[in-house]
Order: structure tokens, then C-alpha cells, then sequence
């Protein structure tokens, strides 16, 4: 399980009970404590997308969905529909620097096609398979 906060309800709390998460309109999660490899399936295009983070402890997740998407001047109508935001992030503890001090924080993309991986569209098998291909 995974507390996040919803960005939608004045960042009201609540906890993720499943492994995997849908939606079918608009989000804006921040998910805190997030898993360091994250997957992204991608089930219509048969890939996935794995998201290695290190020194980013949680991770947002949005879609603006319809009504929103229309509402953006730089985004296409429809184009929400083929897309998904997922960044590492820093947010409910921020990193705070004293003069001097240093801290490293990282965040690595890998695309997997399912054909790569044996078509599992599974995340935790999807996520061992992109850590034999590339990390």
C-alpha cells in the first residue's frame, strides 16, 4: 500500500491499497515513498516504460484528462488520451541545502517493448526483464 496526496482534493491524504493503478479521468496524484523502479504498461501499444529513481522518494502521477485538455492552450483536445505524466519528485519532505552541502538525486527512463520481455504485462516481471536489458 501507498499513501499519496490528491492534488485535486487540497491535497487530502489517502492510501492506494492495489499494485497497479487505472483511471479513467482526470488525476493528479503525488505518491509518497514511491517504489524506486516504477512500470508503466502501455497495453494497447504492447510496451512498458520502467522508472528508475534514486534520492527522489516520491512520484507524481497526472492526466488532465477531457475537460482539462481542452482548457490547455498548448495541448491537443484529444490529446490526453495518449499520454501520462509519472516524474520522481521530491515533495512531501523537500531538500533543503545548507551552504556547501551537496545531495544527488537521480532518474533513469527505459522503454521495453513486450515482445523484448516475452509480452509480459506484468510489472514485476516487466521490471526484472528492463533490469537485464538496461540498467
Amino acid at each position: 500500500t501507498l499513501d499519496y496526496l490528491d492534488n485535486l482534493q487540497n491535497k487530502e491524504r489517502f492510501t492506494e491499497q492495489g499494485d497497479a493503478i487505472t483511471f479513467d479521468t482526470e488525476v493528479d496524484w503525488i505518491y509518497l515513498s514511491a517504489p524506486t523502479k516504477i512500470a508503466i504498461l502501455d497495453h494497447e501499444k504492447k510496451r512498458t516504460f520502467a522508472i528508475r529513481k534514486d534520492g527522489l522518494p516520491d512520484a507524481v502521477v497526472w492526466n488532465p484528462w477531457d475537460k482539462k485538455a481542452k482548457a490547455l492552450a498548448d495541448f491537443g483536445d484529444d490529446e490526453y488520451k495518449h499520454m501520462l505524466c509519472v516524474e520522481t519528485a521530491a515533495i512531501e519532505k523537500p531538500i533543503t541545502l545548507t551552504p556547501g552541502e551537496e545531495w544527488r538525486g537521480s532518474q533513469e527512463l527505459c522503454a521495453v517493448p513486450s515482445s523484448y520481455c516475452g509480452g509480459l504485462l506484468d510489472a514485476r516481471k516487466v521490471l526484472q526483464c528492463a533490469e537485464k536489458m538496461h540498467y
